[in-house]
């Protein structure tokens, strides 16, 4: 039988730095035939580029719950 692989709803949220600058996070919960195996989170990060110009960065963390439940 065929694994089925899915990504949750997205769930977004925001980060508010001291000079009134906002930037996104958004997440995703992975799941591998029905159960939560994991989660996927981008986001951004408010920074200094090497012109000392603002800029924004932007990251993604994958996090794994254990092995994957019966995976092939």
């Amino acid at each position: 039988m065929a694994d089925i692989w899915t990504f949750g709803p997205p769930k977004d949220s925001n980060t508010q730095y001291g000079d009134g600058t906002i930037v996104p996070h958004r997440m995703w919960v992975v799941s591998l035939n029905g159960v939560a195996i994991g989660e996927l989170e981008l986001h951004c990060h408010k920074r200094h580029g090497p012109d000392g110009v603002v800029d924004v960065s932007y990251g993604l963390t994958a996090i794994t719950y254990g092995p994957p439940p019966g995976g092939n």
